[in-house]
């Protein structure tokens, strides 16, 4: 019935052996389905009459009772089992999928009560659809149950146990039937806790536990069935459809249609449909995580799992997501084994039936715009299940989504100059929704090429885990695309404070979009068609929002971002910055080279290089270092296939070189970096011998000296102020050593840094009035 295999049509000689089992709701799809198989009967002759169980097998909250199938079951191997049930149509349902918040007080209008359903045959009886599942023959069912319980209670084929296997495979068979008309996006999991009880593999992992505990299996059991309630989502067509409009909803103030390459939306329907999977998105606003599951709605593809904190399970909201997919685990169970043993069986149940999961991999949204190191627990507990159960070829799927404009962007820029974030609540929700209401552009959706782990690391390999993890998100950098957004506010931000014309703007984005096509970089719709209606309706959108401005009085328009704005247009910057980092490195070090007493100015250029990658390293994603060293020589070559020569010819080659950068963009993806660690540096250089790092105490200080060192113009912009930039430069410090307790030596360590940093600042300083300079060039350099 459920088994996969192909549907094998009934013939006459075995319609007198036949058993229906009606899976029906109410009295009025029972004699609905009766009459449907006394008239198959008639209609295939035989003098017996039929034989038939009914159920509510889709209703599947209570226990069946199961006497009457048990009885019927004790027939000849060949009878063949036939399961029906009645599919309610919804006139031009499955066209606009037209639900309303009201069904969830009256109902799903496809499962209508005995009231409704008269009514429905009254007005019109073709809205009442019958669905024949795929039979089986009573051999085969027993075959599979033997093969998949394991013989289940003991008791064989006779017992309880397999009347309610034959129940869940007659359910699980016209699931299969009903996603024929309704679609693959109701797909959801049936009889979890049933599976999961009945499971050999879930029945030896308690009896190996109960063996390390010393508590009897019984009990462990006992222990486990609210465990089950608590953890397993309950999906249902219903509350799909109503979380879909939500979704709609919440992207009301971006173009109606998300934009995603055709090849790879294919690409992602054979990977959910053929392995094990998870989605891990990347994590910019509150929002991205509804677009994964809108794309599958859409698109006709299984739902997604997603999961959220067990503190996020009250009241209406819970039951609301727990019914449209929503898996709530507790925040800590590392002394709770049945939990866990429970949470690890179900997690490999939905991988191994081809539900796929989904969450942010980064665990939190990004509050600089550029990837977040990876939270490894939830990859954990789908490798440790995968391990636990044999799960192998387990897919993760990088998935990123990229927006012109993000409402969650000026929170962030206001958190990280030390201002409180507003607690969620219902006020803030309805403010923040009516806020994605505003004209905020268009949605791109980008999905990298699966990790595949053909063989789950063990529990305690966090070697492997940290592998896995940096994989996908280096995958999901590639497939990292620039936007309109992300390239204007690099440009502009690297000419900061001088504005650019519209001219000077296109011939930059000219430019950087070239560079981008020569290296395989994604480029947005906008960006890679060069369609100037569709840029400029872009542009339009971002001067409307106040990120850019534009001074139209003049002779020429002017584009610009106002001081107060650098910290929101750095976030934009920074979702790109990756693509241009090695490209940056090359630059500072060659005008570091350029400015100093070199000596062997190859060795000192790959010295630079290893110093720069030391300097960042807590906020960038690098290879190995030989992987490292052979993608900045591409990038070399690129510029300049003969870069070897030039470099080791000294200073003439390396103004050469350095004419082949223009237009330069290195001081505009790491000065901000160098400028708020110089201020965490000149914090614990100010220290006195004996004085301890309070790691508050200086964070609290950074803001405050940082905000004055902003006034006096010792920092370029407001965006080398936040927070997380101080941590980050923190814990570098920490990392070399410096922020222990001070002594005379590490004092000077953190002078020596500091003045390095200062310095490094003093060379982009150079590289942006380079920049300036070639303003009116920009049209025509090369890149």
């Amino acid at each position: 019935m459920a088994d996969g295999t192909p549907r094998t049509p009934i013939v006459t000689e075995q319609a007198a052996d036949r058993l229906y089992i009606i899976d029906a709701r109410n009295g009025v799809e029972r004699r609905l389905l009766l009459d449907w198989v006394h008239s198959t009967a008639n209609d295939l002759g035989g003098d017996n009459e039929p034989q038939w169980a009914s159920l509510a097998i889709e209703d599947d909250d209570h226990a069946l009772p199961l006497d009457v199938l048990r009885a019927r079951l004790d027939g000849s191997p060949s009878r063949q089992v036939v399961p029906l049930r009645v599919a309610w149509r919804i006139p031009g349902f499955e066209r606009d999928r037209a639900l309303k918040f009201r069904h969830i007080l009256f109902g799903d209008p496809r499962h209508p009560g005995p009231l409704r359903s008269r009514l429905i045959l009254l007005r019109d009886r073709r809205r009442a659809q019958i669905l024949v599942g795929e039979a089986a023959t009573l051999d085969a069912l027993r075959d599979r149950f033997c093969r998949q319980t394991g013989g289940g209670d003991g008791e064989g084929t006779d017992s309880p146990e397999f009347a309610g296997f034959v129940a869940r495979q007659a359910g699980l068979a016209l699931d299969v039937a009903e996603r024929g008309i309704r679609g693959t996006r109701y797909k959801v999991p049936r009889f979890v806790a049933d599976g999961l009880r009945t499971s050999p593999k879930f029945r030896a992992a308690l009896a190996e536990l109960s063996e390390a505990t010393g508590r009897p299996v019984a009990e462990l059991f006992r222990e486990a069935r609210p465990l089950m309630k608590e953890v397993i989502a309950r999906p249902s067509a219903l509350f799909l459809d109503l979380r879909a409009r939500l979704d709609r909803m919440m992207f009301g103030g971006y173009a109606p249609e998300m934009e995603v390459d055709a090849a790879e939306l294919a690409r992602l329907r054979s990977i959910l449909r053929e392995h094990p999977t998870a989605i891990l998105f990347t994590h910019k606003t509150y929002i991205d995580g509804a677009t994964p599951s809108r794309l599958t709605y859409e698109n006709d593809m299984p739902m997604l799992h997603s999961f959220g904190g067990a503190n996020l399970d009250f009241a209406v909201m819970g039951e609301f997501f727990r019914r449209s997919g929503m898996i709530f685990i507790r925040r800590s169970f590392q002394d709770q084994p049945v939990y866990k043993l429970v949470l690890r069986h179900y997690i490999a149940w939905l991988l191994a039936k081809r539900f796929p999961l989904s969450w942010a991999f980064e665990g939190t949204r990004s509050r600089l715009g550029k990837l977040m190191p990876p939270k490894y627990g939830l990859m954990k507990y789908v490798l440790d299940a995968a391990h636990a159960t044999g799960t192998r070829d387990v897919h993760f799927v990088p998935f990123v989504t990229s927006f012109d404009l993000i409402r969650d962007v000026e929170e962030y820029a206001a958190e990280q100059t030390g201002r409180n974030k507003k607690p969620e609540s219902l006020s803030w929700f309805l403010g923040y929704m009516k806020s994605l209401k505003e004209p905020s552009g268009r949605i791109r959706l980008d999905i990298g090429n699966p990790v595949v782990i053909d063989e789950a690391p063990g529990p305690d390999d966090k070697r492997a885990l940290e592998k896995i993890a940096f994989a996908v998100a280096v995958e999901a950098n590639r497939v990292t695309p620039l936007t309109v957004t992300s390239v204007m506010c690099l440009i502009l931000l690297g000419m900061a404070p001088r504005g650019a014309t519209s001219a000077e703007l296109l011939g930059a984005i000219g430019a950087v979009t070239d560079w981008a096509r020569a290296r395989d970089i994604r480029l947005s719709s906008e960006l890679e068609s060069g369609d100037d209606v569709a840029l400029s309706a872009t542009v339009d959108t971002l001067v409307e929002s106040g990120l850019l401005t534009r001074y139209e009085a003049g002779s020429e328009n002017v584009y610009s971002i106002d001081p107060a704005k650098h910290p929101m247009a750095s976030y934009y910057r920074n979702i790109i910055a990756h693509h241009f980092l090695d490209r940056a490195m090359i630059e500072l070090a060659l005008f570091e080279l350029r400015d100093g007493d070199s000596g062997d100015a190859t060795a000192a250029f790959w010295a630079k290089i290893d110093r720069l990658r030391d300097l960042f390293k807590f906020e960038f994603f690098y290879p190995p270092r030989d992987e490292h060293r052979a993608a900045i020589e591409a990038e070399l070559t690129r510029i300049d296939p003969v870069w070897d020569r030039r470099l080791a010819s000294g200073d003439r080659g390396i103004a050469q070189l350095l004419r082949r950068c223009q237009p330069v963009v290195g001081h505009a993806i790491l000065l901000p970096f160098a400028e708020a660690y110089s201020v965490v540096a000149e914090q614990l250089a100010r220290a006195r011998p004996g004085d301890a790092v309070d790691e508050k105490a200086l964070l609290d200080a950074a803001l405050v000296e940082g905000r004055q060192a902003y006034l006096l113009r010792r920092i370029s912009s407001e965006a080398a102020i936040g927070k997380l930039l101080f941590a980050n430069g923190l814990s570098l410090m920490r990392h070399m050593g410096l922020a222990e307790e001070a002594t005379p030596v590490n004092l000077a360590a953190r002078r020596a840094l500091l003045m390095e940093l200062r310095g490094l600042a003093n060379v982009m300083e150079t590289m942006r009035l380079s920049t300036v300079a070639l303003a009116d060039r920009l049209p025509g350099s090369g890149g």
